[in-house]
């Protein structure tokens, strides 16, 4: 099973200098569309893939990685050179780390899809309407 120590997902920044490894699949991954998400990741919704911190390890660059704190409780941690969001957690003691999917190398699928949903739904891009059943919650779910 993909996200497993005998299995673990890979990804990585755009420009190569930042490197991850998953060895466990995720517990939760949403799609935020909270205007805060939508302009960091300059896209309609990101995807975050929520693992306890000790199943994600950065295992390149992790000298390179630059944080953003976009609010007091939410620390971004990017590559500076290409800009890829690489994950986002409540600080280095928090227990989770938010893996940002989009950079998981081939496409990988992170975790089990019924742990699936929509956050902050209210704030979404309203001129695109996903095709989808996933819950929507208009507040943080996980």
């Amino acid at each position: 099973m993909p996200g497993t120590p005998d299995h673990p997902l890979h990804g990585g920044c755009l420009c190569g200098a930042v490197r991850f490894r998953i060895d466990a699949p995720a517990f939760h991954t949403h799609h935020c569309h909270c205007s805060i998400c939508r302009k960091c990741q300059g896209a309609l919704f990101p995807t975050f893939a929520f693992v306890n911190r000790p199943d994600f390890t950065v295992t390149q660059g992790a000298d390179h990685l630059a944080t953003y704190d976009s609010s007091p409780s939410l620390h971004r941690h990017f590559c500076p050179t290409c800009g890829s969001h690489i994950y986002a957690d409540s600080g280095a003691d928090s227990d989770h780390v938010g893996s940002s999917a989009g950079t998981l190398d081939g496409g990988a699928h992170p975790g089990p899809e019924g742990e699936f949903c929509h956050i902050f739904w209210e704030s979404r891009a309203t001129w695109y309407e996903p095709d989808d059943t996933l819950p929507r919650f208009n507040e943080y779910a996980g």
